[in-house]
């Protein structure tokens, strides 16, 4: 797992910004790809330089569909990025979905050689971890440290290193992709003429943008419904501790609603998204309104309460299977908060009171980040102005919140266990029990 620093080299243009970093995200989607460029000043001060967004839906649940096209789409959108920014991209952060995530809460069991715990003891840790629980034909995509039993201490910590201590047992989420798709997609970015830095599963960047440390604390499940994919993980006591994806999404309910009026991908896309409602106990029966598909000179009488039950339906399944996976995990009665919507497929009218209804527990929609602000070194007050409404566009919620999670917590405490922690001094150790409840839960869904 790649663990360098993702930036680029960009002009003189900000070289007086002192004690900064520039990131770049690439997320590819079903939909499209999105290039965003990042000024970090601070974990909570992060400046949107520049972005890109192309059309394409040569990446489909996890599978490159046509390998040349996404390639020319993820070169566009990247390039798009660099001229807002007037930069030059070399590395990426890569976000994706892909229901052939295969996820797993691990542990890794080290006998501490010399009387603390040093970098060498915690790569170690993970190492084991990864010789246990990673099947040969998979790669280690991600992964997230929970916390640090040291000795026979009930309760974990968040950092062991420097302390004293006979052995440590650290706990991981673990985030797994095969081998063969691994490679498919670092040869299709090197194709692009950039490098991956990190890849990272969508929903856990989207949790980062989305869900308040109020809710990661109490427990809560972040669902990301995607054109072709759900992606869904829970944090509990403000670790992750679950996460899967789902082979199914929004485009599902398009594909219905094309099969049943007849009509085109293009044109069932345009009427969920004008008329669409999964909300039915707001509709009269008897409403209709007239359609005229494009090219064609035929109108079509649509009933609004039939379009509704065709939504609807998938959504139904789409949400049983949310939380089939959640009752088998065990988690309904660890997300206290319930549930948090985010991505394109949670937009459509009335989402959240019929998931209320269907799921019988909280939901909301994710908000905005603060953190989150357009670049403002532009003499160009109308890209300002772009670019500042496309901090509001959802679409973009999931690469921003990759840059979030770059300066997160979760984040650097989980490089320590890999490799190239070993190459880095001075680590200084903080210390936080998070106490027996999360215990509990780990023992639970191990």
């Amino acid at each position: 797992m790649e663990t360098s620093s993702g930036f680029l080299f960009s002009d003189n243009l900000f070289d007086n910004m002192k004690n900064t970093e520039n990131l770049v995200v690439v997320h590819i989607s079903a939909t499209a790809v999105y290039a965003v460029i990042g000024r970090v000043v601070s974990a909570d001060d992060i400046r949107i330089m520049g972005v890109g967004q192309v059309k394409n839906s040569d990446y489909y649940q996890g599978q490159i569909k046509h390998r040349e096209r996404l390639q020319g789409a993820i070169k566009q959108a990247i390039q798009d990025a660099e001229d807002t920014a007037n930069c030059r991209v070399h590395s990426v952060w890569l976000t994706i979905a892909t229901p052939e995530l295969l996820s797993k809460n691990s542990s890794g069991y080290v006998t501490v050689e010399e009387e603390t715990v040093s970098a060498k003891d915690m790569v170690q840790a993970l190492a084991n971890a990864k010789s246990k629980d990673l099947p040969s034909d998979y790669y280690l995509m991600h992964c997230c440290q929970q916390g640090i039993y040291i000795d026979e201490q009930e309760t974990m910590v968040d950092d062991a290193i420097e302390m004293f201590a006979h052995d440590i047992t650290v706990m991981y989420h673990m985030m797994m992709l095969p081998v063969a798709s691994r490679q498919n997609i670092q040869k299709l970015l090197q194709s692009c003429d950039v490098g991956i830095d990190h890849i990272v599963f969508d929903a856990v960047t989207s949790a980062e943008y989305g869900l308040m440390s109020e809710e990661r604390q109490q427990g809560v499940c972040l669902v990301d419904i995607g054109a072709g994919s759900t992606s869904l993980c829970v944090y509990k006591e403000n670790k992750l501790i679950f996460t899967h994806c789902i082979p199914s999404g929004g485009h599902e309910v398009t594909m219905d609603i094309s099969a049943d009026m007849g009509i085109s991908m293009i044109e069932a896309e345009k009427l969920k998204k004008q008329h669409g409602t999964v909300d039915l106990h707001s509709i009269d029966p008897s409403a209709f309104f007239v359609f005229k598909p494009q090219g064609s000179g035929d109108e079509i009488n649509v009933s609004v309460y039939n379009l509704a039950r065709i939504i609807e339906a998938r959504y139904i399944q789409i949400f049983t299977e949310v939380a089939r996976q959640l009752h088998e995990a065990g988690l309904l009665s660890y997300i206290e908060r319930g549930i948090v919507l985010t991505g394109g497929g949670s937009t459509i009218k009335g989402m959240v009171p019929f998931a209320k209804k269907l799921l019988k527990m909280p939901v909301v929609l994710s908000n905005t980040h603060p953190a989150i602000s357009a670049y403002s070194y532009f003499d160009n007050e109308a890209l300002f102005k772009q670019l500042n409404l496309q901090l509001n566009d959802r679409a973009y919620q999931t690469a921003f919140g990759t840059l979030l999670y770059s300066q997160s917590e979760q984040f650097r405490r989980s490089e320590k266990s890999e490799p190239e922690a070993l190459q880095k001094g001075g680590m200084k150790s903080t210390f936080r029990n998070v106490g027996q409840r999360f215990t509990s839960v780990l023992k639970k869904i191990l």
